[in-house]
């Protein structure tokens, strides 16, 4: 399974999370609740685990399902004076 970067995906007890790529070509996985500036709750390895504080848990990438929906990074302006 290909993941969306910035895409929005939703494990089967129905809690959503923000997918940003990560490094080494990992992701990690923000609850959609708290916003992409908090602390990611999973890192999906290159196996398609998913670890909590480096732990593994019952998920994995089989376990996602695509929402259909992005949410697209900021851009931030830089104001001239």
């Amino acid at each position: 399974m290909e993941l969306n970067d910035h895409g929005i995906y939703r494990l089967p007890d129905g809690r959503e999370f923000l997918v940003r790529a990560g490094a080494h070509g990992g992701f990690i996985l923000h609850d959609i609740r708290l916003g992409v500036a908090s602390a990611p709750v999973y890192l999906i390895d290159g196996s398609g685990q998913f670890l909590s504080w480096g732990r593994p848990t019952r998920w994995s990438l089989a376990d996602l399902s695509y929402t259909g929906r992005t949410s697209r990074p900021e851009i931030q302006r830089v104001r001239l004076l």
